[in-house]
């Protein structure tokens, strides 16, 4: 899908010349905490800070304590953030599995209206609503008697669409509300995150410890904040170089077959394998957003004095006079959301996964990590391997000999030797 010029136009105009936008060691908000503003303004969805951490933290903290799903841009000195919050409700069951899999799907869920809120702020919403009303009014007089019925219907239906491309933006934090039973994602956009996907400069020699990289991954372990959705960017402390990790999970289902919980297990790596290396891509690449969403809202409100003997004929000679007026109030509403997220393309090489386990063991989450020097390092064994493949054989040799070779004193190394069934049972 190709994004529309506006948006796009917008996109690239928010400002990535300073990219100290950094989340590092940010406190995600919580429902009732309290945060510093000072030096901090809102004006509507902007909120506008000295520093990027605490406006973050200011706009987090809005968004958490109006308990609604919605944005917030972020403008500091080093460019313009984009939070977006997106909830959602889970139900628990009588059934572990089932109760994890409703938690998942809230997750996923929930990421995806955020990712609809990001795209509805850089490119807009197309909306289309019908209106109407009818009202009526049958009135009968005799020579002795007046009666009437009235009745009025509206009717209204409005459809929203929202589709774009969204790329550099990653998960800010993941908040699960057992009270509630609802979790919420944060996505954020700023311009270091933005800038991995605009500067697209591929492999390069840099000289990055692979365990070293995966520190940060073991770091977020310890402080279990392991997204089950999401990616985030970080840069390495001694390089400098930058990183980008997509995550993945699924559920380890329960099972009391010990051979079933093994290949459910491995099931949920697999799956956790997939959804990490798709995050990380959507991440890269950029993904396609498609949200529509529709309401339609029936009332009827009607006044009766008198009903017809047969309603399908209503003559006006037949008719019952009720003893009182019956009033009459009916209104329906319906509503519908769809999402649809698509993420296609190649992971550059050296795209290196790591699978952990819960403590709990409900969970299995994966880590793909994507690194300029991985990338680097996967391509020069590729060349390597294929320069080992492609040479060309020696043409040099002889002619066969059918002649001679025999030699008695040769080696002459001892075969298999001795008795293989016991001749007293044969």
């Amino acid at each position: 899908m190709k994004r529309s010029v506006l948006g796009l136009a917008l996109l690239l105009s928010l400002p990535a010349a300073a990219q100290d936008f950094d989340l590092t060691d940010m406190a995600p908000a919580r429902p009732g905490n309290t945060v510093d503003t000072a030096g901090v303004s809102s004006n509507g969805t902007v909120v506008q800070a000295e520093n990027d951490q605490q406006g973050v933290a200011v706009a987090h903290q809005q968004l958490m304590d109006s308990n609604s799903d919605g944005v917030r841009l972020i403008q500091v000195g080093s460019g313009t953030g984009i939070l977006s919050i997106g909830s959602i409700g889970y139900q628990t069951y009588d059934n572990l599995n089932a109760t994890l899999l409703s938690k998942r799907g809230a997750y996923t869920q929930a990421a995806m209206v955020a990712k609809k809120q990001l795209i509805e702020n850089l490119e807009g919403l197309e909306q289309a609503c019908v209106n109407t009303a009818q009202s009526t009014l049958d009135y009968i007089d005799t020579g002795s008697d007046s009666v009437g019925n009235t009745q009025t219907q509206l009717q209204e239906a409005c459809s929203s669409t929202v589709q774009g491309a969204l790329s550099g933006y990653v998960t800010y934090d993941v908040f699960d509300n057992t009270e509630d039973k609802e979790v919420r994602v944060s996505l954020i956009s700023t311009p270091k995150t933005r800038a991995q996907v605009r500067s697209n400069r591929g492999a390069v020699s840099v000289t990055s410890d692979p365990n070293a990289i995966f520190k940060e991954v073991i770091a977020d372990i310890n402080r279990g904040v392991l997204p089950p959705v999401g990616a985030k960017v970080l840069t390495h402390a001694d390089t400098g170089e930058v990183v980008v990790m997509g995550y993945g999970s699924a559920i380890i289902r329960q099972n009391s077959n010990r051979q079933i919980a093994r290949k459910l297990k491995d099931a949920a790596k697999r799956q956790s394998q997939t959804r990490a290396r798709s995050a990380l891509l959507a991440t890269m690449q950029g993904e396609e957003v498609y949200w529509e969403g529709s309401a339609s809202e029936d009332q009827m409100e009607s006044s009766q004095q008198f009903e017809y003997a047969d309603p399908s004929l209503q003559d006006p000679a037949e008719v019952k006079m009720l003893d009182q007026d019956r009033n009459s109030f009916m209104n329906q509403m319906k509503t519908s959301d769809a999402y649809a997220t698509i993420s296609r393309g190649k992971l550059p090489p050296g795209v290196s996964t790591r699978s952990f386990g819960s403590e709990d063991g409900n969970w299995m989450y994966t880590v793909a990590v994507y690194a300029p020097s991985l990338e680097a390092t996967a391509r020069e064994a590729s060349q390597q391997m294929q320069g080992k493949a492609t040479a060309q054989p020696s043409n040099a040799g002889r002619k066969i000999t059918t002649h001679n070779g025999l030699n008695e004193n040769a080696a002459n190394p001892r075969g298999a030797s001795g008795q293989v069934s016991n001749s007293g049972s044969l």
